[in-house]
């Protein structure tokens, strides 16, 4: 059975139907925002600050220029390669022998297409190379008309819209993104960070966080990329939770309506926060996560956290080992480090923790859908799991000794991915897609 917070105040419409549509391919950096990573490309080929989307783009300059990318692909499929194209330029693929190709020639920037079945080829190669005079290349992509098997489950998901903005399909007035860019597209400095009010006018990123085929929510981070304090050494593509709605006269940081705690702590704290106790819980699938890098980083992703001022009362993981079909879920409870003694707890839910953890028959699959309810009550921390076809798994942790029962402790939740590899190939990266995000308290209207 799940446990149930009372007094919340909150809704999610929750259905389970979709409809059926074209599959989209990733693509490494199709928009060049990190310059040329995860391309092949051979001179006088640029990066450019002339730009489609975001803030850079390929330029190409002379006889020979070519940038190139090999994809994974079904065989016997039909694709549509596309990409924007300013001035002059040729894009295309290599399919086995054949090779399909577009040339472009625009005054600005224009879509440029090319379809093709991929036959016995299960790679290819998308390219984009100089034609006659210079030109620009942007934001390539790549779909088939395979039809993309709408998720069935009896986990609670919201009603979604494929063709729609994330902020159409999630209430996301009450939340902030960070993504592993900073301000300019690059893959340094501070992560590039948007407010509530941007975010729920459509804000969409095409490499990070953008509405999938189904309709979830997709959110990637590569292993390298800009992190959001110098304190930190991994990268996310992850939402914060500002219960202020974009109300920029409530500070983000404190004991203020932009934040909750328990109902345990000081009266006059709770009185002053923008809601008390509460319930994060996400329907989710990981879709990836880093094959290189060092044994003990391999594999991770954080999921779902609840963050203090400085700590975290839960930080959820899902990790998939090398060689292993399923994966593994624990969280980690890390004590208040000045009101509290206790040791950061590491507590499995399916599976291990360990680096050298054995595969767990019960395990999660990559694309395997699953819910996560985070709920504090007071001084407890209780943490469900539920799947289709297997007992809900719970855990609880008494907090009492924590230390977050004491004044000027505030609470905010956060979702996504969190990727907890820095030692990969800088391509490497996580993946996961939302199709249910519900935050609620007392006190405090989530939608």
């Amino acid at each position: 059975m799940k446990n149930t917070l009372t007094n919340i105040v909150g809704s999610a419409l929750l259905l389970t139907t979709f409809a059926s549509h074209s599959a989209q391919v990733n693509l490494v950096n199709p928009s060049f925002e990190e310059n040329f990573s995860g391309w092949t490309e051979v001179d006088p080929t640029a990066v450019s600050g002339v730009a489609y989307d975001g803030a850079k783009s390929a330029k190409f300059q002379g006889d020979g220029a070519r940038l190139e990318q090999t994809i994974t692909v079904s065989s016997n499929t039909e694709y549509t390669l596309t990409a924007y194209v300013q001035g002059e330029a040729n894009i295309g693929v290599d399919v086995g022998q054949y090779t399909y190709s577009q040339a472009a020639s625009n005054s600005d920037w224009a879509k440029t297409t090319v379809t093709f079945n991929s036959s016995n080829a299960t790679e290819i190669t998308i390219f984009g190379e100089y034609n006659t005079a210079e030109g620009r290349v942007d934001l390539f992509e790549l779909s088939s008309s395979e039809l993309v098997a709408p998720p069935t489950t009896s986990l609670p998901m919201f009603d979604l819209e494929p063709s729609a903005s994330p902020s159409v399909n999630f209430p996301l007035n009450g939340w902030k993104l960070d993504l592993p860019v900073d301000e300019n597209g690059n893959a340094s400095g501070k992560s590039r960070e948007v407010k509530e009010d941007e975010l729920q006018s459509g804000y969409e990123s095409t490499e990070f966080f953008y509405t999938g085929d189904d309709g979830g929510l997709v959110f990637i981070s590569p292993v390298q990329g800009a992190t959001t304090s110098s304190n930190t050494k991994y990268t996310r593509s992850e939402i914060r939770e500002m219960l202020r709605k974009g109300d920029t006269s409530i500070a983000t940081k404190g004991i203020t309506k932009n934040n909750w705690v328990f109902s345990s702590a000081p009266i006059d704290d709770q009185n002053a926060s923008g809601g008390v106790d509460g319930v994060l819980e996400a329907t989710l699938a990981v879709n990836a996560v880093t094959s290189t890098g060092d044994s003990n980083q391999v594999g991770r992703v954080i999921v779902g956290q609840i963050h203090a001022n400085n700590d975290e009362p839960i930080r959820l993981y899902y990790r998939l080992l090398p060689g292993h079909t399923k994966g593994s879920l624990y969280f980690a409870h890390e004590p208040n480090a000045e009101a509290s003694t206790d040791k950061e707890q590491f507590i499995n839910l399916i599976g291990s923790s360990a680096d050298n953890a054995s595969e767990p028959s019960d395990g999660i699959a990559l694309n395997e859908l699953f819910l996560y309810r985070i709920e504090v009550q007071g001084n407890q921390l209780i943490v469900t799991i539920q799947r289709d076809n297997y007992e809900d798994v719970t855990e609880t942790v008494d907090m009492t000794t924590s230390g977050y029962d004491v004044g000027g402790q505030y609470m905010y939740f956060k979702a996504g991915v969190y990727n907890q590899n820095n030692t990969g190939d800088p391509t490497d990266y996580v993946q996961a897609t939302f199709y249910l995000l519900t935050n609620t308290h007392v006190g405090y209207v989530g939608n």
